[in-house]
């Protein structure tokens, strides 16, 4: 079949070659995949999804079971005590703009320990362009510290924070747009580690797009606050139209979701399936 399309010998034993030598990757790729699809599946198991579940209710979301069930069963996948799985959130841009705007207010801090943001979060923060509706815009004060050979300054990091009080620091987990590597967890872990030994109030946020499930644990667990990120992504196979916040403390999630409803009583009101938040 190989020489049909004039594909060469020497061709075939590089490409069988280069399997071989990567197949223990791959073997671990593969047994990563089953341990979350069994994560996955014991959470369905856990919360007793049925067809019930799938009954359209009214467009106010009013004793939405179906929903608050997806909630449940996206929180405990991802090690959170909530999650906002919504389909007011638009974009893992908006959702990020959402847990930003719910979780800082006039006169806070956010710090940015993994360098520049990638462009669309640029303009929600104000750092480029004239948006009057920018975190900046908003009397919210945004330092950025870079990382040195694709890993925090933890240094730097832990002597800003004794300086003066930080309100929200920020971890894009991704490259993003940029020529760097991700950031694994083993690193987040040890950053967060030493944050907390400076500031145990402090909140650590996560920009998890394309970290899902990608190793055995996620930043919820390793001491993350709070995690967002797009269902279109990892856990949206690329077509599922949601974005979502993972939230560890319940009390995060709140705001996010007030800033959703408009109103204080927010688990009441809200519609299925588009977006997430979770709080650690």
């Amino acid at each position: 079949m190989y020489k049909e399309f004039g594909i060469s010998d020497e061709i075939i034993e590089i490409a069988e070659k280069s399997e071989k030598e990567l197949e223990p990757i791959f073997q671990k790729i593969d047994e990563n995949c089953l341990k979350a699809s069994a994560r996955i599946l014991k959470a369905f198991q856990d919360h007793k999804v049925s067809g019930t579940d799938f009954i359209e209710v009214t467009g106010y979301g009013y004793y939405d079971g179906g929903r608050e069930k997806l909630e449940q069963i996206y929180s405990q996948v991802l090690g959170a005590e909530d999650a906002l799985v919504r389909p007011q959130i638009m974009s893992g841009t908006h959702a990020l703009s959402l847990t930003l705007f719910g979780l800082l207010k006039y006169g806070d801090t956010m710090m940015s320990i993994s360098g520049e943001p990638y462009d669309t979060l640029k303009s929600v923060i104000g750092i480029v362009g004239e948006s009057n509706n920018s975190l900046i815009q908003h009397g919210i004060h945004y330092e950025q510290i870079d990382l040195i050979n694709d890993d925090f300054d933890i240094e730097k990091i832990v002597d800003r924070l004794k300086k003066s009080k930080v309100t929200l620091v920020e971890i894009q987990r991704s490259i993003g747009y940029s020529a760097r590597k991700s950031i694994c967890i083993a690193k987040i872990e040890k950053v967060i580690q030493a944050i907390r030994k400076v500031d145990k109030d402090v909140i650590v946020m996560v920009d998890n797009c394309y970290g899902e499930l990608v190793e055995d644990k996620e930043p919820t667990e390793v001491g993350a606050d709070i995690i967002v990120g797009s269902l279109i992504k990892n856990l949206g196979g690329g077509i599922a139209t949601s974005r979502r916040i993972y939230s560890r403390k319940k009390r995060f999630s709140e705001k996010c979701c007030r800033k959703i409803n408009c109103t204080n009583d927010w688990e009441k009101y809200g519609s299925k399936f588009q977006s997430i938040i979770a709080v650690l």
